[in-house]
């Protein structure tokens, strides 16, 4: 809202359902200009911007990277009604009314938007700006922000099947071979939305001389383009653990459930951010890196014919920062350092420069 002490005394804009919380493509945005004044003001036209666009900007070494894509403009010229005006098109306002100027428009169909967003290093913005023109004064503007969501349905064949995979490390103690570790995992699909559980089935064998642990966690991936060049910001959102496996044993996972905490939506549709999800199954291995199997993921709009065997808003849950590990080991995931990031409120990243159920002990079999 715009307050004028002088000859304007307000100028503020409001939609129509002021408790919608967002809007999806193919939608009509609708509301009001709301014009007071306090003398008698000539007015050469109220204009109306709707813009949505993305932007990207964060410094590499002295250069300062910045990169902008456009995905809503909308202009026109509000009107009156049951106002006159002059044969140049200005109406005159006077003190003691309240002036309405009405505005709508459709957005683009669904797959033409991408979701709003806000991040360290970029953001997606959609909002409508009203430009009051009055001869002689400058030009009086006011805007108002509306969120866009686009659906994203995980309903379908190929988020529906299965993924899995496998991996194994050799273990070396000063150049002498130690025995390997290796891992072997599965999950039933691809496509969660908030609040559901993924039930992982996993095996982990170890044969070297080290008491290793088997870990899963929850990663959020963010990815920014600007200028040729690709920042990385990665984030652990939640984690669960196993039983050590001492040397010459195995562990097996039958069901052991993760939940995905409340997060936003893969958002796959802009060209120069993404938000990529994963779940990370790992063994942390004593004085040597971990052994990583990435499974990626893809986090749908909730409310879409969800499947969730537990759905829990878990308002507040905390966004745990990848380099500090649930249990305390020494050894992170990823070595670099982090900045910070919200999903409302920023936890930690790591960031990466780029160009261009139940557990049983087995022995080893």
């Amino acid at each position: 809202m715009v307050a004028m002490a002088k000859r304007v005394k307000t100028f503020h804009i409001q939609f129509t359902d002021p408790s919608k919380t967002f809007y999806c493509g193919g939608e009509k945005v609708s509301g009001r200009v709301s014009v007071e004044v306090n003398e008698v003001t000539r007015v050469s036209a109220v204009k109306l911007l709707a813009l949505g666009s993305a932007k990207v900007e964060y410094a590499k070494g002295k250069q300062r990277c910045r990169q902008a894509a456009e995905y809503l403009r909308h202009e026109e010229v509000l009107l009156l009604d049951q106002q006159p005006a002059d044969s140049d098109g200005s109406v005159v306002l006077r003190p003691g009314n309240k002036y309405e100027y009405m505005f709508g428009f459709e957005l683009p169909q669904q797959g033409q938007l991408v979701s709003s967003y806000k991040g360290k290093f970029g953001y997606v913005q959609y909002y409508v700006k009203a430009m009051m023109e009055r001869p002689q004064q400058p030009t009086m503007e006011c805007k108002k922000a509306f969120e866009v969501e686009e659906p994203l349905d995980v309903n379908t064949p190929d988020l529906l099947s299965p993924t899995g995979g496998s991996k194994e490390k050799k273990v070396t103690c000063m150049f002498i071979p130690d025995g390997q570790v290796s891992l072997n995992a599965k999950i039933d699909r691809r496509g969660f939305c908030e609040g559901e559980d993924i039930c992982i089935n996993a095996k982990f064998e170890n044969t070297c001389s080290r008491i290793v642990v088997p870990k899963a966690a929850i990663i959020a991936k963010h990815t920014y383009q600007a200028n040729g060049r690709t920042k990385v910001c990665r984030q652990k959102l939640s984690a669960v653990r196993g039983n050590h496996i001492i040397s010459g044993m195995c562990d097996a996972w039958q069901g052991k459930t993760i939940r995905v905490p409340k997060i936003k939506p893969s958002m796959l549709g802009c060209n120069i951010i993404r938000v990529e999800y994963a779940l990370t199954i790992y063994i942390h291995i004593p004085g040597s890196e971990k052994l990583i199997l990435e499974l990626p993921l893809v986090i749908g709009t909730a409310g879409l014919g969800s499947r969730s065997n537990s759905v829990s808003s878990q308002e507040g849950s905390p966004l745990t920062p990848l380099l500090d590990d649930f249990d305390g080991d020494d050894s992170p995931i990823f070595m670099n350092p982090p900045p910070t990031f919200q999903f409302p409120s920023p936890p930690a990243y790591t960031e990466a420069e780029e160009v261009n159920g139940n557990a049983r002990m087995l022995p080893v079999c």
